[in-house]
C-alpha cells in the first residue's frame, strides 16, 4: 500500500494490490476515482496527477482511459471468475464446494469495493466489443454455476428443478452486498460470507421446505 497525492493506492476497493505492480496500483487508483467522480468526470491528466506521475507515464501502462476502465471492471468480471471457478472442481461434496464459492465471492466484494461499484455502473461506457468481453466472462460464470447445481441435483445433494433460474437467483443474492456493505457496519465481510453460504446451501437442500403464506 502506498499513498499518492491524497489517495491510497490499494486493490480496487480496499485490499492491497493484487500483484504489487505499479500497473495494479494504477488500476486501483482509477477504480477509486471512477467511483468517487464517475468515469466521465475523471481525465487521464487527473489520474496521472493523483498518481504523482506524468501523463506520458500513464499512457505507457494504458493506451487510453477506456482501457483503464476495462481493467478496473476486469477485477470483478475476469479476475474473480478465473480465481473462483476452480473451487467448484475441488474436493468435497457439491454443497461444500458451492459454499466455498459463495464465501469467496462475497469476500471478493469486501476486498474490491471500488471495482464492484464501477463494474455495476460504468459498463456502458465501454465500446460494444469491450462490453462483450466482459459479458462473456459473466456468462461463463453463470453457466458453470448452473452446471454445478445440475450435477448436485444428479448427486442427490440439491433440490433444484431449474438450475439456470436458481443460478440467477443465487447471483442476485451474492452480488447484493456490493450495494450496501460498509467495513464499519454491524457484520464483517467474513461473517456475511459465512451467512450467505449457509443460506444458499440450506435453500438448495432437499430437506428445505417452501415458504408458506397464511
Amino acid at each position: 500500500m502506498r499513498r499518492v497525492a491524497g489517495y491510497v493506492a490499494m486493490d480496487a476497493g480496499g485490499g492491497p494490490p493484487r500483484t504489487g505492480t505499479r500497473r495494479s496500483e494504477l488500476i486501483a487508483l482509477a477504480g477509486r476515482m471512477f467511483r468517487e467522480h464517475g468515469y466521465h468526470g475523471v481525465g487521464m491528466r487527473a489520474l496521472a496527477d493523483a498518481a504523482g506521475i506524468q501523463a506520458a507515464s500513464l499512457y505507457h501502462h494504458f493506451r487510453n482511459k477506456e482501457e483503464l476502465l476495462l481493467q478496473t471492471i476486469f477485477v470483478v468480471d475476469r479476475d474473480l471468475i478465473v480465481e473462483q471457478l476452480p473451487l467448484l472442481d475441488g474436493p468435497g461434496h457439491h454443497a461444500e464446494r458451492l459454499a466455498e464459492l459463495v464465501r469467496a465471492h462475497v469476500r471478493h466484494i469486501g476486498a474490491n469495493r471500488d471495482a464492484w461499484y464501477v463494474a455495476g455502473r460504468e459498463l456502458r461506457a465501454l465500446s460494444p466489443e469491450r462490453q462483450e468481453a466482459v459479458q462473456s466472462y459473466r456468462r461463463d460464470y453463470q453457466r458453470r454455476i448452473a452446471r454445478h447445481l445440475a450435477e448436485g441435483v444428479a448427486a442427490g445433494e440439491f433440490d433444484c428443478p431449474d438450475p439456470r433460474l436458481a443460478t440467477l437467483a443465487l447471483l442476485d443474492l451474492i452480488n447484493g452486498p456490493h450495494e450496501w456493505f460498509e467495513p464499519a457496519g454491524r457484520l464483517t465481510i467474513e461473517e456475511i460470507a459465512d451467512r450467505y453460504a449457509e443460506m444458499v446451501v440450506r435453500q438448495l437442500s432437499p430437506l428445505a421446505q417452501p415458504a408458506t403464506t397464511g
